[in-house]
């Protein structure tokens, strides 16, 4: 659809006029002396709303989590310089758990480009600072490229796999005028399969004795993952899903494994549905080195290998039949050969696959059951459909396992860039994207240091976003390593923590001190039940050294 419009502004307005025709609800970003032109555009804006963090880190992870809710591109505005440096990270995290996310950054005015002068914010080369966290970047030298650069955007972001974007804006050109005329929208097209490799695709599913499917990120979305459990009724087939891919099917299903764990170990469970398999069915999934564990996961061959990224097929493990396509067409067209007769000779008796499932969630050993009770209070006192959003910390990690998830979206996690203190903005992105979704944000106390000045946000907007701390005075993660390298050589891990109470306190937040699992499912059933933001301090000493 495009929106007929014909008049003289400035380029200010012209990029948001851009960002309106595109249909973005919320810009996440602070302003700055080099933004002016932008927020005043900003302000007569009826569609868009600002988001104000405390920090661009924090911008750019809203952006992030906002996107991962919602499968819509989140937005994120920063001034020039410390603005973009700021921002990179959430931007490298963007990429590699190949999120939607469009930043949009100023830069000096263009007779200043590149050239050091004593400007306020200037870099040698902004765009090369930016260009290795994005898949495609431009930077606009005229008011009348801003409508074409934000409409290229979009097609950028919505073409092939999902990774971040970035248009660069110097300051004269925001106050420059152009004419506006027609603005595009664009929308996503999803790329069908071909013909002849659904084809092959059937011919293996006749020649198979039992079916493995394994489940990525790119299956966990509302159009693919109705359709895996589709496929996997239909097959019989038992359905595992890689972290990112937790959520693609109801994990109480009966063709469901869970997820694998945040590490995959020759001893898994799910090592009998594979070897006793002829034929894997990958979905949205590179099967990437920390997946596989460097290629010793054993996936049954031949492998049929569905990914939106050509440059994975066949990557690490070779594939059959490659198929680079939508998630959601792809599986339409195999459950449609499959009904037309395309099945393997056998299904999966659900009693293997449920015996599989049980033995997943028994702790491996004393020190993960400590972690359990824990685990069980936040899925006892969470709704099916709830939003959680995770950090690199030791319960997350657990969690990854025995933590279960019912509906695709609702699992969010820092996995490609592995970034520490991401929860709380991303939980503040994911909570606009889906206000009707209860969202828990889980930390570690070390992590939530990070970020902790976005409870900021929550206080301002009143969101009911859920904050839980699982406090043990330590960077755990890095201490358990030490002591497995180095016993007993601990160094900077162990930390002297405020009273996270005290902080919320102060943003006027209500929190409380859960000091069992029994009591942080309770305090969870009255947080869930309040119409504004909640902290919980849950004190834990569950490693011994």
């Amino acid at each position: 659809m495009a929106v007929e419009t014909k008049r003289q502004v400035t380029g200010g307005v012209a990029l948001v006029k851009a960002l309106e025709a595109q249909g973005v609800r919320y810009v996440f970003g602070i302003p700055g002396v080099h933004t002016l032109e932008i927020y005043d555009a900003l302000y007569d804006s009826d569609q868009l709303s600002t988001v104000l963090p405390r920090h661009e880190q924090g911008a750019g992870f809203m952006a992030d989590g906002y996107h991962r809710a919602s499968g819509l591109p989140g937005v994120a505005l920063t001034v020039t310089g410390p603005g973009v440096t700021n921002i990179a990270t959430p931007m490298a995290q963007a990429f590699a758990d190949s999120s939607r996310v469009l930043l949009i950054a100023t830069n000096l005015e263009r007779r200043f480009l590149g050239k050091l002068e004593g400007n306020l914010h200037e870099m040698t080369d902004q765009m090369a600072v930016v260009r290795p966290l994005v898949k495609w970047a431009y930077q606009v030298q005229s008011a009348a490229e801003i409508v074409p650069a934000i409409t290229e955007a979009f097609k950028h972001l919505y073409a092939g796999r999902p990774r971040p974007v970035y248009v660069e804006i110097p300051l004269d050109v925001l106050e420059e005028g152009t004419e506006l005329d027609t603005l595009e929208s664009v929308h996503p097209q999803p790329v069908p399969p071909p013909i002849h490799s659904i084809d092959q695709a059937a011919d293996l599913l006749r020649q198979a004795r039992r079916v493995f499917i394994l489940a990525g990120g790119g299956a966990a979305t509302e159009e693919a993952a109705p359709l895996v459990r589709e496929l996997a009724e239909e097959l019989g087939a038992p359905v595992c899903t890689s972290l990112t891919g937790k959520g693609t099917i109801a994990e109480d299903h009966p063709c469901a494994t869970g997820a694998f764990g945040y590490r995959w170990s020759r001893d898994n469970p799910v090592v009998s549905l594979m070897t006793g398999s002829d034929l894997t069915i990958a979905i949205g999934t590179g099967l990437g080195v920390r997946t596989t564990a460097g290629g010793t996961m054993p996936l049954p061959q031949p492998l049929i290998h569905i990914d939106i990224d050509p440059d994975e097929i066949g990557k690490r493990y070779p594939a059959a039949v490659g198929i680079v396509a939508d998630a959601a067409l792809t599986l339409r067209a195999l459950i449609e050969r499959v009904r037309a007769g395309a099945r393997p000779a056998e299904r999966w008796p659900l009693e293997a696959i449920q015996a599989v499932r049980r033995r997943m969630l028994e702790p491996v050993d004393d020190r993960t059951a400590r972690y359990l009770p824990y685990l069980q209070a936040l899925r006892e006192a969470l709704p099916r459909d709830a939003i959680i959003v995770n950090d690199m910390t030791m319960m997350c990690y657990e969690g990854v396992r025995y933590l279960p998830v019912y509906e695709p979206r609702t699992y969010i996690f820092p996995r490609g860039f592995g970034t520490l203190g991401s929860s709380l903005p991303t939980a503040i992105g994911a909570k606009l994207a889906r206000p009707d979704r209860v969202v828990v944000s889980l930390n570690g106390d070390g992590g939530f240091q990070f970020t902790m000045e976005e409870l900021g946000v929550l206080a301002h907007y009143r969101l009911p976003v859920i904050v839980v701390i699982f406090n043990d005075n330590t960077h755990t993660a890095v201490k358990v390593a030490m002591r497995h390298s180095h016993p007993g050589r601990y160094l900077d891990v162990d930390l002297v923590n405020p009273d996270f109470l005290k902080i919320a306190e102060a943003y006027r937040i209500p929190a409380q001190r859960a000091g069992s699992p029994d009591e942080l499912a309770e305090v969870l059933h009255r947080a869930i039940l309040s119409d504004g933001p909640m902290l919980i301090d849950v004190p834990v000493a569950l490693e011994r050294y």
